[in-house]
This record gives C-alpha cells, structure tokens and sequence, in this order.
C-alpha cells in the first residue's frame, strides 16, 4: 500500500498538495500532486520523512496548482502535465514503485484530470468533498457533469483527496459525489470571483504547461 501525506499549503484558498509514498524497496521515493503555495511546508515534510521526490503531477493548469512547478524541477523533479483529452480516456504512469492511473476528466478545465492511486482518488477541483470546481476559468458545465458521471462509475468506497478543503479534507467517492449539487451562495461566489482575479494577476506572466 501506499501512504499519502495531505498538506494544506494555503496558496488561493485552503489548498491542497499531496506526498504519495511507495513502500518496500522504493518506500523512500514519492510522487508530489499539485505543487503549490508554502514551499517550506512541503520540503519541510520531505525533509522530515527523507523522501525523495521523482515526480510531480497536476491535476490541471490553474496557478493554485502549480506554481511551484519549476522550483521542483530545478531539484531534478521530472513533470507530468496533462493533456486535453476525450473524457474518460486513461494513461499509465509508474513512479516510486507504484501505479498512477491518468483519468481524464475535463470540465472545470479543458484538460483537468485525477489521479487514481491505488483506491486513492486525487481530484484535484473536480470534485471536492462538498461542491465542484467552478467552470468560469476555462471550463464548460456540460462537461463537468459528463465528467462526474464517469466518476460514478468507479468504486464508490474509493478515497477521494481533494485540491481544496471545502467542505473536508476528505471522505468517501460516494459521499463527495452526494455533495456534487453544493454550491457557495453569492456572497461567496463574489468574494471567489475577486479572489481569482487577484491570484491570477499574481502569476500573470508565469509559464505554466
């Protein structure tokens, strides 16, 4: 089995970035999800387990998701960014001695995707554990919903990891995608809406993927 570290790191808003730990012989080689935020808090965590970082994934091209991209790939990190792709379409990593599905999940953008880790989902704003990723950024709702629909069709007891902690930090697939219809009112939406805008600003001219 394979053991996940979860690291709130802040960055737009209560974000999310994850260590997956391989064991037996690559027990001290991990894969980092979503790269973002305080820097120090994830080294720190690094540090602390004397893990050694092969590979960094994101779930999509937000700056909230990856901004520490090449702060890692400085120290050797090697990257996977993801593609657009037909939904529901797979791709096989290996990494740290373990399998990482590819799911294609587009929606709350073009080419979100999550990653499927043994029974460990990483979804990344497609799915928290109360709501879904807005589709304002460089999404489409037609196809979040079609993405949500695929999800159902995996193990329900799966463990869902989220970008953000709204709502949780996680639970369940089956009791995130009973939450899916939340959203913020509209106070809340404005306050996010501001919030984007500022953030996006920030890293205006930083190269993504």
């Amino acid at each position: 089995m394979v053991k996940v570290i979860q690291i709130n790191v802040g960055a737009f808003d209560n974000n999310f970035s994850y260590l997956v730990v391989g064991e037996g012989g690559y027990y001290k080689e991990a894969v980092l999800i979503d790269p973002t935020g305080n820097i120090d808090l994830i080294k720190k965590e690094i540090t602390r387990l004397n893990l050694k970082v092969v590979l960094e994934l994101f779930t999509h091209a937000h700056p909230d998701h990856c901004e520490l991209k090449e702060d890692f790939e400085k120290d050797g990190v090697k990257s996977f960014c993801p593609n657009f792709a037909k939904l529901g379409e797979t791709e096989l990593l290996n990494a740290a001695g373990f399998n990482i599905k590819v799911i294609h999940t587009p929606g709350h953008t073009k080419e979100s995707v999550c990653f499927l880790i043994e029974n460990n989902l990483f979804t990344g704003d497609t799915l928290f554990v109360k709501g879904v990723g807005t589709t304002k950024y460089g999404g489409k709702d037609n196809e979040l919903s079609d993405s949500l629909t695929f999800l159902s069709t995996l193990d329900k007891n799966i463990t869902l990891w989220p970008g953000h902690d709204y709502g949780g930090a996680s639970s369940t697939l089956e009791t995130a995608l009973s939450n899916s219809h939340l959203k913020p009112n509209e106070k809340m939406q404005e306050k996010i809406k501001k919030m984007v805008k500022d953030y996006e600003a920030k890293f205006a001219n930083q190269k993504r993927f």
